[in-house]
């Protein structure tokens, strides 16, 4: 998705606002530098717990960091994130989407459906963000960050 090439700048400036390098952040979040270093150079996305961390970390939204939004919300209190089975179930029931037609919009497998609803596996940011997209709803809204 386009709007995806958003997040190595977005990165890069959390990073310079809060006066982190790569190895410092990885080491701050418990993971390899290089993951860092792919990410802004936009050659990988973050997996949901990686996400989940690096807003944590610098405290903005999941929509900013991804690209959606130009307002990094700092000043906003969000809540702890939710187990993702059962944030999903509710976002499409607010937005009104059934699984056959957020997969058949998204085009993103079936299988990846049913393991997210399940709980067993949980998506990574672009996934995320094509589902956000179509329901015209917050990536925050979907990690249960803000109800």
């Amino acid at each position: 998705m386009d709007i995806l090439s958003k997040l190595p700048e977005r990165l890069k400036e959390l990073m310079f606002d809060k006066g982190v390098n790569p190895p410092k952040l990885a080491k701050q979040l418990k993971m390899g530098s290089n993951t860092i270093t792919r990410y802004l150079q936009g050659i990988r996305l973050p997996n949901f717990q990686t996400l989940v961390a690096l807003v944590e970390y610098f405290h903005c939204s999941a929509d900013f960091l991804l690209g959606i939004s130009d307002q990094p919300q700092y000043e906003q209190t969000f809540l702890p994130v939710a187990p993702f089975a059962e944030q999903f179930r509710k976002a499409m029931e607010t937005y009104g989407f059934s699984q056959y037609a957020l997969q058949k919009k998204t085009k993103i497998s079936w299988n990846s459906f049913h393991q997210w609803l399940t709980g067993e596996r949980l998506p990574y940011a672009d996934s995320l963000l094509k589902i956000a997209v179509e329901m015209e709803c917050s990536v925050d809204f979907l990690l249960g960050r803000i109800s």
